[in-house]
């Protein structure tokens, strides 16, 4: 990982909602609330609708930079619990580090009915969650938890921190847009003399500072709606409103803690970071010769060489200190046959070069729209992947992650973390997000490619026969590509019993068919990252068809569905609709129907392009066989909110296509 990783978030969350229902508190204290949490007793509740569980009264961060680097931090806070589900605001945690010392933990809770309560940093407790959930081992950040007694409807509550850091950066954030609703937040910035700060506002308006004396400058926002969470929305970052400042020393006055004004200079700084990591060490070059010995072909070597670091290099994350973003030695990682997603990209970047291929670090979040265009430099990744430049006479249709640097010529994208996904690919997280190219004259911002819809898909054939009585049986063929089949190989991965191989292929056809038996089910290539992935299999269905009479009524459209309720909701979508990645698929039924029997009704075809997404199906008769067609495209990586309603007409109409019967008539005999 890199330094902001999303599972460490996970990890915490866990922890504290593993804490939220243990005895955290020993005797909350009677005491003196201070006076900017009284004073919001009598403020007005900010706007909301019933459903609104709590609201920010007040939100104050005071940021001081002393004279040697450091960062003091002072935050208050104050919040209205509403109803039951804002009870978890009464959970205060802390983030801490060996680069941060918590000064100061107080928090107080002034209930509807009744006294007061204080509780402090004796009442809390540390914790630090290790796992191996996706190789994360050891990490040196912990975190402090303090509840707030009586934290229920009605009461309010409100807690004060202060830490000090040396950070590694010169850059703080305030994050003042919440999932509740914020009456106002305030945020001061004291620097010492002769320093200077730059500002950027995200997803916000921007806004000026107020003096507030000598070198001292304040900001305030008021009436602050809160984010509605949504499933398939952005991230966070995307779509919160947020100060980044950016923290100027004098020239003179070094400091130990680096700033960025440029993103060019962010990649000098993580080039001097890695700097002499990617040395060869002996036993480096001999399996280099070992692994490219056979392989007469540029793209030949740097296919063995990527499954090699895929395949053999365990996924473990060991994150202390400034291991948080320094790569460990390719030598290292060898060795050890272990590292994180820095240090696979170092690994494999040796290697690289030992073939004559060069490679460079590219720094991106793996949350889609974290990082934009708009977003200035500072520490905002979580995962780093390599830029793979291609000898000119290396053009193969497999490398699809391939774009073309004014500078540098073509260069594929790569992911060696990423144990599924073969050479060529991207994950449909990573396509169009943005990414920092590391290289030797700096770094540089630029877009992660779109691959082509194709690349991701599931392709599947069906040959059935339906008899008299309604039961269907015959056989079905999938080819898997790109996300989808890099899913179902991480779930085969998991798996520990023979028995449990064909859970998808049960899980699919139980979405669809009432009764089914499967017959026999066979996988191809499941351990081959670079071919598609393959099911066949087969199944019987009784009762598939419904007869009426003279008429057998028969859904062409036997397993697999592509409609979603995702937007059936009262309330109109607030947030874009994310999607995994492009992706086209392809579904061929063609049913051999019983003797006897013609054609009365076939479902109309469905034609539907909006932009972002098509469908297209149709059903027809050929001689005895009903043959069922369709294709179903996401041509992009995200819906805008105003098409919400054109996706939900379209979601609608694929289900309704999906329900749909064709009537056949037995015939009446001569």
């Amino acid at each position: 990982m890199f330094a902001k990783s999303p599972l460490r978030a996970w990890l915490r969350n866990l922890a504290v909602a593993a804490i939220a229902g243990c005895a955290l508190i020993g005797a909350a204290e009677a005491a003196e609330t201070p006076a900017w949490m009284r004073a919001q007793l009598t403020a007005p509740v900010p706007e909301h609708d019933p459903e609104t569980a709590a609201a920010v009264m007040y939100q104050e961060r005071t940021v001081t930079v002393l004279p040697n680097g450091r960062i003091r931090d002072l935050e208050r806070r104050v919040v209205r619990i509403l109803r039951t589900e804002g009870n978890d605001r009464g959970l205060v945690r802390v983030d801490f580090d060996p680069q941060t010392k918590i000064i100061g933990l107080r928090a107080w809770c002034i209930p509807a009915q009744g006294k007061d309560y204080s509780v402090n940093e004796r009442d809390a407790v540390d914790t630090g969650v290790f796992g191996v959930m996706n190789g994360e081992l050891v990490s040196d950040v912990r975190s402090r938890i303090l509840r707030i007694p009586a934290a229920v409807p009605g009461s309010v509550v409100g807690y004060e921190i202060e830490r000090e850091e040396q950070p590694y950066f010169m850059s703080t954030e305030w994050d003042f847009q919440d999932t509740i609703p914020v009456r106002e937040a305030h945020f001061t910035l004291e620097l010492p003399a002769g320093w200077q700060y730059q500002q950027t506002w995200l997803n916000h308006a921007q806004l000026s500072a107020a003096s507030a004396g000598a070198n001292r400058w304040q900001w305030e926002v008021r009436d602050v709606g809160g984010i509605k969470v949504e499933d398939d929305m952005p991230p966070w970052e995307g779509i919160a409103g947020r100060l980044v400042i950016s923290l100027l020393p004098p020239a003179a006055q070094s400091s130990p803690a680096r700033e960025f004004l440029s993103w060019h200079g962010m990649g000098s700084w993580y080039l001097d970071l890695a700097r002499n990591r990617r040395d060869a060490s002996p036993a480096i070059k001999q399996k280099v010769a070992e692994l490219t010995a056979s392989k007469s072909t540029s793209l030949e070597k740097i296919q063995a060489l990527a499954a090699f670091v895929q395949s053999n290099i365990r996924y473990v994350a060991i994150e202390l200190g400034i291991g948080g973003f320094q790569p460990h030695a390719a030598s290292e990682v060898f060795t050890q046959r272990f590292g994180d997603c820095k240090d696979k990209a170092t690994l494999l970047s040796t290697l690289l070069h030992e073939v004559g291929i060069e490679s460079y670090y590219v720094l991106v979040n793996s949350r889609r729209g974290s990082i934009t265009d708009k977003t200035p430099p500072y520490d905002a990744f979580d995962h780093v992947i390599l830029a793979i430049q291609l000898p000119a006479d290396l053009h193969d249709p497999s490398l699809q992650a391939t774009v073309t640097h004014p500078r540098l010529g073509r260069l594929l994208y790569f992911d060696p973390t990423d144990e599924y996904m073969p050479l060529g690919s991207l994950s449909g997280y990573l396509q169009a997000g943005y990414g920092l190219l590391v290289t030797p004259d700096g770094g540089e911002l630029l877009q992660l490619p779109v691959l082509a819809a194709g690349s991701n898909s599931v392709n599947r054939t069906v040959h059935l026969t339906l008899d008299a009585s309604g039961t269907v049986h015959g056989d079905v063929k999938e080819i898997m590509l790109g996300d989808m089949a890099a899913a179902e190989r991480a779930r085969l991965h998991a798996t520990f019993h023979d028995t449990d191989v064909i859970k998808r292929v049960e899980t699919l056809l139980s979405q669809s068919l009432a009764t089914f038996q499967i017959e026999k089910a066979t996988l191809g290539y499941a351990q081959v990252p670079s071919q598609p992935l393959e099911w066949n299999y087969s199944f019987d269905a009784e009762q598939y068809a419904k007869a009426a009479g003279d008429l057998l009524m028969v859904r062409p459209r036997v397993i697999g569905s592509k409609a979603s309720g995702l937007l059936e909701t009262e309330k109109p979508r607030q947030h874009p609709i994310e999607f995994e990645g492009p992706r086209r698929d392809t579904d061929v039924f063609e049913i051999q129907v019983p003797a006897g029997y013609t054609v009365d009704d076939l479902p109309p075809p469905v034609d539907a392009d909006i932009g972002f997404m098509a469908y297209h199906s149709k059903t027809e008769m050929l001689g005895q066989t009903l043959r069922y067609t369709r294709t179903f495209e996401i041509k992009a990586v995200r819906a805008p909110v105003d098409r919400a309603e054109d996706l939900k007409r379209l979601y609608r109409s694929i289900g309704n296509d999906e329900r749909m019967t064709a009537v056949l008539k037995r015939q009446s005999p001569q």
